[in-house]
């Protein structure tokens, strides 16, 4: 069987109703304070960075405090360490809003401790997030996505 790419026209609607029909649910599940998250983004020092992170947030009157710390990999030249993060986020509904800045540990890149933070938003679909961020990490802009999963 040939395969011409007309497969990948036809997915594209199935996505975008499976959007708005995740949007559009009256009832969701309730969001707990652990999460597990997973992140990839396009790094401008020449690198890709990707994380997996816990977190633990608070609800506040009209908004989120928390933190994240995990693991990250960078590759180009490859690097490992520990990211930690102060977490902001502001529920707007099946939509929200979210800042974060820290510190990034790198072992094998100069300087090993780096700068942090970005903002972006997403769908909150209970307890499931998928978002888009974007903001800077020491020696250059970071670009990217994740994933969260609340415990």
């Amino acid at each position: 069987m040939e395969y011409n790419g007309a497969m990948t026209h036809r997915l594209a609607p199935w996505a975008v109703v499976a959007a708005l029909v995740a949007t559009l649910l009256p009832v969701r599940a309730t969001a707990g304070g652990f999460e597990v998250s997973a992140s990839g983004a396009y790094w401008t020092e020449n690198s890709s960075a990707f994380t997996v992170t816990l977190g633990n947030s608070w609800d506040l009157q009209g908004f989120q405090l928390g933190f994240r710390a995990g693991f990250v990999y960078v590759s180009s030249p490859d690097a490992r360490g520990i990211p930690a993060d102060a977490v902001a986020r502001v529920g707007l509904g099946t939509f929200y809003l979210e800042a974060q800045a820290g510190a990034w540990l790198l072992s094998g890149r100069d300087p090993i401790l780096r700068f942090h933070a970005t903002g972006g938003g997403g769908l909150d679909l209970g307890i499931v997030r998928l978002g888009i961020e974007a903001g800077y990490l020491t020696a250059g802009a970071l670009f990217g996505a994740r994933v969260s999963l609340a415990l």
